[in-house]
C-alpha cells in the first residue's frame, strides 16, 4: 500500500517543481538578461569615458588641423595614425582615441554615400545583417556601439552594427544600409530589435512611445536627442518607409507586429532635437 501512494507523491511533487521552473523562467531570463545589457552599456560608457580621460583630444583635433593649414589640403586622421605610428594594444582592450576619431570620419563618408548611391540594398535582409564596419578594428572591442534609451518605456539598449540573429540576441541592432547612427541631415538610421522574445524584453513597449516621446542614441562622441514624430505598422516588405529623407536627421525603430508574429512590423520614426541637453 506504501509504494501506491508513494508514486502519486512523486509524480505530483515532480510536476509542482516543473510547473514552479517554467513559472519562474520568464522572470529569471528577463532578470539575467537585463542585467547582461546593463553590463554592457556600463562597460561601454567606462570605456569611453577612460578614453577622454586618459587623451588631451582638444590638443590631437588642433595638431590635426595645424597640419592641414600647413598642407593646405585636408590631413586625415588615417594619415595621422600611419604618420605617427599608432598601433593599439588589443591584450588591453583599450579604445584609442585616433582610431575613434577614423571611426567617425569613415562614418560621415558611409552617410554622405547612401545619400549620393541610393539605399537599394536595404532591400535585402542578407546585405544588411552584415555590419558595415568592424568596431573591434576601430578598438571599440566588445562591438558596443552605444546605447538607445527611450524613458518614457524605461528601455535602455545597447546598440550592435548589423542586423544578423547573434546580435539580436543582446540588444538593439542598427540596419546596414541605412545610416550610421551619428547624426546629421539626410539621415536616418534604422534600428531592429526583437519583441515577445522569450526570457529577454528589448523593443516589446516601443508600441506604447507617443509622439513628442525623447529618445536618445549615445555614440562615442555625443548623445542625440530625438522625438518621436509618428508611428505605423508597415508590411516586412515595405522598408522604402525606413528610406533616408532629405534634410531631415531621423531614426526609425523596427520590431516584429503583432506580439508573438511577424506579420508586421511596427515602426517609430523620430526626429532630431537641437537643445541644450546635447552633449559632446
Amino acid at each position: 500500500m506504501k509504494k501506491r501512494y508513494k508514486i502519486p507523491l512523486i509524480a505530483g511533487i515532480l510536476l509542482i517543481i516543473t510547473g514552479l521552473g517554467i513559472f519562474l523562467y520568464s522572470p529569471i531570463s528577463n532578470y539575467i538578461n537585463d542585467k547582461h545589457m546593463k553590463d554592457s552599456i556600463n562597460d561601454y560608457i567606462d570605456a569611453v569615458s577612460q578614453m577622454y580621460n586618459d587623451t588631451d583630444t582638444t590638443d590631437l583635433q588642433k595638431e590635426i588641423e595645424q597640419i592641414s593649414s600647413e598642407r593646405s589640403t585636408d590631413y586625415t586622421v588615417s594619415e595621422y595614425i600611419k604618420d605617427k605610428e599608432i598601433k593599439p594594444d588589443p591584450q588591453k582592450k583599450e579604445i584609442n582615441w585616433a582610431y575613434i576619431s577614423l571611426l567617425r570620419e569613415q562614418m560621415e563618408l558611409y552617410n554622405e554615400q547612401l545619400v549620393e548611391f541610393g539605399q537599394y540594398e536595404l532591400n535585402d535582409p542578407f546585405a544588411y545583417e552584415q555590419p558595415s564596419f568592424d568596431l573591434a578594428s576601430y578598438t571599440l572591442y566588445d562591438n558596443v556601439f552605444g546605447h538607445i534609451s527611450a524613458p518614457a518605456i524605461n528601455m535602455d539598449l545597447p546598440i550592435y552594427l548589423g542586423a544578423n540573429q547573434y546580435n539580436m540576441n543582446f540588444g538593439a541592432v542598427q540596419l546596414s544600409y541605412s545610416s550610421m547612427p551619428i547624426g546629421g541631415k539626410s539621415t536616418n538610421a534604422v534600428f531592429a530589435a526583437h519583441r515577445g522574445y522569450i526570457g529577454k524584453i528589448f523593443f516589446d513597449n516601443i508600441v506604447f512611445l507617443s509622439e513628442g516621446d525623447d529618445v536618445y542614441v549615445t555614440n562615442p562622441w555625443e548623445e542625440l536627442h530625438y522625438k518621436v514624430v509618428y508611428t505605423e505598422v508597415i508590411s516586412p516588405y515595405d522598408i522604402s518607409k525606413c528610406y533616408i529623407q532629405e534634410d531631415r536627421d531621423l531614426i526609425t525603430l523596427l520590431t516584429c507586429h503583432p506580439y508573438g508574429s511577424n506579420e508586421q512590423r511596427y515602426m517609430v520614426v523620430c526626429e532630431r532635437v537641437e537643445n541644450t541637453e546635447d552633449t559632446e
